[in-house]
């Protein structure tokens, strides 16, 4: 194991144990002092007792420099009190349950290998108890290729000038890496008004050869980004892969509120979910390109209520890209000036057994564009009703720009044929109920709004609740709600003022719901 430059060790394990036994003993002790002797002595054993307490705290480790070898459950917490670096040829591997969390403004940059692997019911979270100053963000350049699974990257923020501008949570500079299992919330590239990539920037990365960097069952939530891609912007990437990824109310300012990509070759993207993102004052809600070149695959996705507030694209927005689709669901994605999919200059689409209006410069065949007919779309429940058109309309095999672009054995749908979108409906009518309805945020009514907006909620338990307005740039805006409340239904309304009494500009703000462990969040968007 190498030897990092800074480490501070409180204390370890096998002193807990240790203070344990003897707190124990002490206690027994003072049961017995008590029949024979009296208070007196008690009174003595107790005092010995409280000045032991102190060491009886769990172990933490602080670290900054340079750091390789193994970052120990048994350490953790890991509180960064500095830069870290993971040196060239050098690895750092980090055990599941280990939090590390950044006590300033620190980047983690890795010119080495990091391997950063949880577990599911026990996940390597990168943290900040200060959420509004945040801290730099994973900042990969190396030549290995790292993995990161079951971590949780959180109110990453970006700072100074390129390339610490771009990419909240993680920056791969010319690098590759294996992301999967993992969940990326709440992390901002603002930086001096010029970040792009909200949670992931990547710049270089892939192979013509073969995919290299991959996103495998991640969550992207709440990411915002000044610039393009409010989760993730990629530039000049070659056969990234994204699959069975989940992208929800992620936001930009200037296009691709989820996804952007800048001179993007046979990026792949597949049985992902898109819901709720949105581009203020650019084009597509959802995906976006620009540069020239571009080829995207996309297949077996859903995307619902994305926007390009004033701009067009509500879904897709493309330039100078050739898209090839199947088995995909576009459907209410609103924009300005086009909603779901728009091809712009330079721009051609092959779409086959969609559901979306067939965009200009699109063509194909085996497409409806009818109500896909959600369990319920207003609550975020994407799964296909029995009825819906969607259902047995997909394709199990399909090449398209020479790609193997669908390619499903009948182990792996339902029906005589795949289903369009992100769920097969056979395999989801095993969801309970109770995960779908017990604690549900509804969206506000009405919205747009001018004067007062009413939003409403149930709670599944007595809880204590908080319901918090803020801006696209992650400021609290407003406290709603900050008290116990009992379960079912119940409602607040906003009148469009900030905690101040001050009327808000008009824009998209977020109301974010927290009963107990539970959280929720809607968009609104208040008119003038």
């Amino acid at each position: 194991m190498g030897r990092p430059t800074t480490v501070k060790h409180h204390p370890a394990f096998s002193d807990v144990y240790l203070n344990y036994y003897i707190f124990s003993y002490c206690v027994i002790m003072s049961n017995s002092l008590t029949n024979q002797t009296g208070s007196y002595e008690v009174k003595r054993l107790i005092a010995i007792i409280f000045l032991l307490i102190p060491s009886l705290s769990f172990s933490q480790t602080e670290v900054s420099g340079s750091q390789y070898g193994i970052w120990t459950t048994s350490g953790s917490p890991y509180l960064v009190t500095g830069e870290l670096v993971v040196p060239t040829s050098r690895t750092l591997e980090i055990e599941p349950g280990v939090e590390v969390n950044f006590q300033g403004h620190f980047k983690f940059t890795v010119n080495g290998d990091l391997q950063a692997v949880g577990a599911e019911n026990d996940t390597i979270s990168f943290t900040t108890d200060n959420q509004s100053v945040g801290w730099g963000g994973i900042r990969i350049d190396s030549g290995d290729i790292s993995n990161l699974s079951y971590c949780r990257i959180e109110y990453g923020k970006t700072a100074g000038d390129y390339p610490d501008m771009h990419g909240g949570g993680l920056a791969l500079m010319g690098s590759d890496a294996v992301i999967s299992n993992c969940v990326f919330a709440d992390n901002d590239a603002t930086a001096s008004d010029s970040g792009m990539g909200g949670a992931v920037y990547a710049f270089g990365t892939g192979s013509a050869a073969g995919p290299l960097t991959r996103f495998i069952d991640c969550k992207f939530i709440r990411n915002h980004a000044y610039g393009e891609g409010g989760a993730i912007k990629f530039t000049s990437d070659m056969n990234t892969e994204i699959t069975g990824c989940e992208f929800i109310q992620n936001n930009c300012l200037y296009g691709g509120g989820a996804i952007s990509g800048y001179g993007i070759i046979d990026t792949k993207i597949t049985n992902c979910l898109f819901i709720d993102n949105y581009t203020m004052y650019s084009n597509g809600g959802a995906v976006h390109t620009l540069g020239s070149g571009n080829t995207l695959f996309l297949a077996g996705s859903t995307l619902y209520n994305n926007s390009a507030v004033t701009g067009d694209g509500g879904g897709i927005y493309l330039a100078y890209c050739t898209i090839y689709m199947a088995n995909t669901i576009v459907f209410e994605n609103n924009g300005m000036y086009s909603d779901d999919v728009y091809l712009d200059w330079g721009a051609y689409g092959e779409i086959y057994n969609c559901n979306l209006a067939m965009p200009s410069g699109g063509s194909g065949s085996n497409n409806i564009n009818q109500n896909p007919m959600f369990v319920d779309a207003a609550n975020g429940d994407l799964r296909l009703a029995e009825t819906s058109p969607c259902v047995d309309a997909g394709t199990p095999y399909l090449v398209l720009g020479g790609e193997v672009l669908v390619d499903l054995s009948p182990d792996e749908y339902c029906g005589s044929a795949p289903d369009m979108g992100a769920f097969e409906y056979c395999n989801a009518t095993g969801v309970s109920d109770e995960t779908q309805t017990a604690f549900r945020l509804n969206q506000n009514y009405p919205n747009p709004f001018n004067s007062r907006t009413t939003i409403s909620y149930n709670l599944a338990a007595d809880s204590f609740v908080t319901a918090k307005v803020y801006n696209v740039r992650g400021q609290e805006v407003r406290t709603l709600v900050s008290s116990s409340q009992t379960a079912g239904p119940n409602s607040v309304f906003w009148n469009g003022r900030n905690n101040k009494g001050r009327r808000e500009s008009q824009g998209v703000y977020f109301l974010r719901l927290q009963a107990g462990n539970q959280e929720s969040s809607v968009r609104m968007l208040l008119a003038e």
